[in-house]
């Protein structure tokens, strides 16, 4: 007997909740006081090594700058490269850290209103975050859609990266994109995530994504997206 449709959510709120508590597995220490939204200046640089564990380990680099800055808004030029070629992206972020253009799924970058909560600054021990974001999918016939948010900071986490050792912020983030049809969910995200005041972002995160198939004799769970993100370098702007 083919599962339902409903079964078939339910399977994936099930492996959702499971993941939640796998993520509160870590073991970090309790975080003093609350992490402020960064202060990004013109000219801050980060360079990180992503290695994609759906491609056998391909590895490839990021290259991220700041390349304005106004009271409001901040905007990021990206640069990916490995042995297949570069693509490059501009992203926009607002003086509290949040999405305001950006690409969180293949195609195109989206500008987000209101701003997506990649984080919830300040950050603070045990603090967690909810926000739901409705959109018109350019990509399906305009239809309505909705990204899903939610985030939870884990504690205080000493890490060792490519770029040197850091006293970072455990946060743990699931996304459920506006990517769904008829004949599969939408696409859910899982990620943990270590955060460094020090060098204003990420030093290193993993990233797991999937979404079901619904019906038909092959109907399977599909994953989209493996990765690793290490911080090789961070140069601060002037």
């Amino acid at each position: 007997m083919k599962p339902s449709y409903a079964s078939k959510r339910h399977c994936m709120w099930v492996a959702i909740c499971a993941s939640l508590a796998l993520g509160a597995c870590a073991s970090p220490t309790p975080l003093v006081g609350d992490i402020a939204a960064p202060q990004y200046v013109l000219g801050d640089h980060w360079q990180y090594n992503i290695i994609d564990n759906l491609r056998r380990g391909v590895t490839s680099r990021l290259d991220v700058d700041v390349v304005a800055v106004t009271p409001s808004t901040v905007t990021l030029h990206l640069v990916y490269a490995d042995a297949y070629g570069r693509s490059e992206r501009t992203d926009e972020i607002d003086d509290q850290g949040r999405l305001l253009l950006g690409a969180l799924k293949p195609g195109a970058a989206e500008r987000f209103n209101p701003p997506l909560e990649l984080y919830s600054f300040p950050l603070a021990q045990g603090k967690t975050w909810r926000q739901t974001i409705n959109t018109i999918r350019a990509d399906y016939d305009n239809i309505p859609g909705q990204i899903l948010v939610y985030g939870h900071v884990q504690g205080r986490v000493a890490a060792n990266v490519p770029g040197g050792n850091f006293d970072t912020v455990g946060v743990y983030r699931i996304l459920q994109l506006d990517d769904d049809e008829f004949w599969r969910t939408r696409t859910t995200r899982r990620d943990e995530i270590l955060y460094s005041p020090q060098v204003k972002g990420v030093v290193r995160e993993e990233r797991e994504a999937l979404y079901y198939e619904l019906g038909g004799p092959d109907a399977a769970t599909i994953r989209t997206e493996s990765i690793v993100r290490e911080l090789v370098a961070f140069t601060p702007g002037r």
